[in-house]
């Protein structure tokens, strides 16, 4: 037998090892594209941070699978892993308010960091956390109104950007909202 088992559960099983293997062969593209074409220039510290990136979000979806207590909460928290990392990869790479060095963009950081923190604190309980993604959604165009009237006037926000995280970050809260409701009987 050569699957190791922990707690009931097999730590090396065909999904779970097709899940990490898509992550590192997303890792290993730039590393081929730089070999084809002198457009992709890739740094160690880039490999660096994309692997960072790319574990987080395979934790992510580890966390969900593991904690998860229905369907509906395992992708809740699958959604909150994958806005996150779409947030702070977009948001490092090209910005999503103007460049990435504009300051602005690290009230998206930010609110992602604070989501991450309280749910931990919250255990990922569905109950909490749909309140966590809900103002994740909301935040989303408050700091564009913010960088709109305050922060950047007259720069253009990136309203369908924003809509598409807060559509992320709203279908987490929608499915948190749906795994804390009572099963029909």
């Amino acid at each position: 037998m050569t699957e190791v088992q922990t707690r009931g559960r097999t730590l090396f099983n065909g999904w779970r090892l097709a899940g990490w293997g898509a992550l590192a062969a997303l890792l290993c593209l730039p590393a081929v594209a730089m070999q084809l074409t002198g457009e992709v220039d890739w740094t160690a510290s880039d490999f660096v941070f994309a692997a960072v990136l790319l574990t987080a979000l395979g934790t992510g979806v580890e966390i969900a699978l593991r904690v998860g207590r229905s369907a509906r909460h395992k992708v809740a928290i699958a959604l909150a892993a994958l806005g996150a990392f779409l947030t702070v990869w977009i948001n490092m790479a090209v910005g999503i308010i103007g460049s990435e060095d504009e300051p602005t963009n690290l009230a998206f950081l930010a609110m992602v960091g604070m989501a991450i923190v309280a749910s931990l604190l919250v255990s990922f309980r569905p109950e909490r956390m749909r309140w966590i993604m809900a103002a994740l959604a909301a935040g989303q165009f408050a700091v564009g109104i913010a960088a709109a009237t305050w922060t950047m006037p007259g720069h253009a926000v990136e309203w369908g950007a924003l809509g598409f995280f807060a559509t992320i970050w709203g279908a987490s809260a929608a499915c948190f909202h749906s795994a804390h409701l009572p099963a029909a009987m």
